[in-house]
């Protein structure tokens, strides 16, 4: 948001003492302690560890394998909750889509493609003034290295049960298949290569410690040292005429083509590729891609901010 938000200070102040709210998973729950005392990243890593979900809004939700696919229920969850649960409760997930309709299937996986990233969409004509300041809160949780964990296990979540959704929509008989009503999926098919999609960003980094998360950290980090002028993990607000702002472009051409030189990036994926991820991943769009790989090397924000990077100089991964 580019644009100063204006809310009331009761709002702001009700909001923010439930920073993160917790979702509790089938009647677990933390302890409120990191919570009373503000160390929020704290938080966000204990209700994780204890396989709950988080809300960035004040208003209680629980959750169970059975209410998570009631589709009234599910349009809250793919907006306003990050799916931080465990691997035993996605499990569980999985074992009641085999009992779903054919019609809930094909609403979830409407829902989950309009919004597969959570406070992503744009705002409405008239937003409460909670949903507004909720905003505000994600994107000053996406600039904190410390809450990466809850957006990449969030990310990782919906794209499995996306995934099993759509298998399972494909195994009912051809007849009841209609196609989707989706304008813009969050994972579209790469035009270059009709049939397939694009690879998602943590599919793309090569892992640091065996993880892939760390790589991401550490590339957040490192921007951040070289005092980039843009987050470039959160959709950068367009102009007015639509494009985007000076030196965005070079910006992201730079902090690409610098970790994929020193191979922070796997080897079988081009350059292509990788921007493609990375593009899907943030928000953010470059208007032709192509003609942008073939100049983005003399573009001045481009040399800029390469060698600010540079300057850090990091090793090089074998």
């Amino acid at each position: 948001m580019s644009k100063k938000v204006k809310v009331g200070f009761a709002t702001k102040l009700l909001s923010n003492h439930y920073y993160l709210n917790e979702v509790q998973v089938e009647g677990k729950a933390t302890n409120k302690f990191n919570f009373k005392i503000g160390l929020n990243d704290q938080y966000a890593a204990q209700i994780i560890r204890t396989g709950n979900c988080i809300t960035l809004l004040s208003n209680p939700i629980t959750l169970t394998d059975d209410s998570f696919w009631n589709t009234n229920y599910f349009e809250d969850l793919t907006h306003y909750v990050f799916w931080t649960f465990n691997k035993s409760f996605l499990l569980k997930l999985m074992e009641n889509i085999e009992t779903l309709k054919l019609p809930v299937l094909k609403r979830c996986a409407e829902l989950l493609l309009e919004n597969f990233i959570p406070y992503a969409e744009p705002l409405d004509d008239h937003p409460d003034e909670e949903l507004k300041w909720c905003h505000v809160k994600n994107e000053n949780l996406k600039r904190d290295p410390k809450f990466s964990q809850m957006y990449l296990l969030d990310e990782q979540n919906r794209t499995a049960i996306l995934h099993a959704v759509e298998k399972r929509i494909t195994e009912f008989p051809m007849p009841l298949l209609k196609p989707l009503p989706v304008s813009e999926p969050a994972i579209p098919e790469d035009e270059t290569q009709p049939g397939t999609k694009i690879k998602l960003f943590l599919e793309v980094l090569k892992p640091i410690n065996g993880s892939t998360e760390e790589t991401l950290q550490f590339i957040q980090q490192k921007i951040e040292e070289a005092g980039f002028e843009f987050n470039l993990f959160s959709p950068v607000p367009r102009l007015e005429n639509g494009k985007n702002p000076y030196g965005l472009n070079g910006c992201m051409g730079a902090m690409i083509d610098h970790f994929y030189q020193v191979n922070y990036f796997k080897k079988e994926y081009t350059l292509e590729q990788i921007f493609k991820a990375y593009l899907q991943y943030s928000g953010n769009s470059i208007g032709k891609l192509k003609a942008f790989l073939s100049e983005f090397r003399q573009d001045k924000s481009y040399l800029k901010h390469f060698e600010k990077l540079k300057a850090l100089k990091l090793k090089k991964q074998s």
